[in-house]
């Protein structure tokens, strides 16, 4: 087996493995996965934060960093008030930024091709009725892009729904299409072998220090191809802060702590260190493993420690974090890894919860 893919969700994977027929590369496979996972999720995971890490010969090792962002950019924010409503938990959506930006520097099929296997899997998915309506944002963003939104209606309602004129803190700042950064991964190096993760993000400690993110479930999904390349993915499966209701089947993401009187909120246009738990081993710059962790809780600490164990189990030393409660629920790690000779790959399923 040379090209492989694992989620836990097995529409994600279905949508993944599709791409296989159209000669895709793990790039490809992963972006379609991902779309069909974050679209039936929730009514939010659309427009929610999403992340994809990726190795291999001739590409280097990148993150796509789609995580979302705090509101409120060139606007006065409402004071907190004594019983907030869970649209002050909304956050700036970057996950279809993110598809596009590791679709327009690594992908190789038509953007359509990807969205259109996306689509099929969750249709033979037997989806709900808000599923899909969110279909109707798939089969426009492989021809306008991001613009997909201006164009179903989305931007308007989010600006309806929590702008200036509905006493929210969106702006239309807020909403200026932006392209997803490519940063480099974190590396964690031991002798010959490298583990790079997303960039932690972490502010240093202050006495003004905004509050924690609340604690949200993520999927993930991890894909080997022919070529030596190894990508992980990431969505978060958040719960809606708001629904737009001119948009069926579409919210705007919870992902920022509930606003309180005298505890400093997120800055305007920060992104939000959501968890995003995928790692890449390389070794000689040669990817040979890739992790993704389900689940709910702090399932960054939970993929440190599944890579820890995992590379002991190989004679492989390599601590990562900072130890901590790794609380979860039902939390698997996904691991795709590559033989010796980089000919197979053996894709398993480990529970973390």
């Amino acid at each position: 087996m040379r090209n492989a893919v694992i989620a836990r969700d097995t529409v994600a994977q279905a949508a993944a493995q599709s791409i296989l027929a159209e000669e895709g590369t793990a790039v490809d496979m992963a972006l379609a996965g991902l779309l069909a996972g974050a679209a039936r999720a929730s009514s939010a995971s659309l427009l929610g934060a999403a992340g994809v890490l990726l190795a291999g010969p001739g590409m280097g090792l990148h993150f796509i960093d789609g995580r979302a962002r705090a509101p409120g950019i060139g606007t006065v924010r409402p004071k907190s008030v004594e019983s907030p409503g869970d649209a002050t938990r909304a956050a700036v959506p970057g996950l279809l930024e993110c598809v596009l930006a590791t679709h327009a520097r690594f992908g190789s099929l038509p953007l359509s091709v990807i969205t259109k296997a996306a689509i099929a899997a969750i249709r033979e998915s037997g989806p709900d009725a808000a599923t899909k309506q969110r279909l109707a944002v798939l089969e426009q963003f492989h021809r306008t892009g991001i613009a997909v939104l201006e164009r179903v209606g989305v931007l308007r309602a989010i600006l309806e729904s929590v702008g200036p004129v509905a006493a929210g803190t969106f702006t239309v700042d807020d909403l200026a299409p932006r392209a997803a950064p490519v940063v480099s991964p974190i590396p964690c190096t031991d002798g010959s072998h490298e583990v790079a993760v997303p960039p932690r993000y972490r502010a240093r400690p202050s006495a003004h220090a905004p509050e924690a993110l609340p604690a949200i479930g993520v999927e993930s999904l991890v894909v080997a191809d022919m070529h030596g390349v190894i990508v992980t993915a990431a969505w978060l499966v958040a719960p809606p802060a708001i629904a737009l209701p001119e948009v069926p089947g579409l919210a705007l993401a919870a992902l920022l702590p509930v606003p309180r009187k005298g505890v400093p909120r997120w800055r305007p246009g920060t992104p939000l260190p959501s968890p995003l738990p995928l790692a890449i081993c390389r070794a000689a710059g040669r990817a040979w493993a890739g992790l993704g962790v389900s689940g709910h809780g702090d399932v960054v600490t939970l993929r440190d420690e599944a890579i820890t164990a995992r590379l002991a189990n190989v004679g492989i030393a390599c601590s990562l974090g900072e130890g901590g409660s790794a609380v979860s629920r039902d939390a698997v790690a996904l691991w795709m890894i590559r033989d010796a000779a980089g000919d197979n790959v053996e894709a398993s399923m480990t529970s973390l919860g």
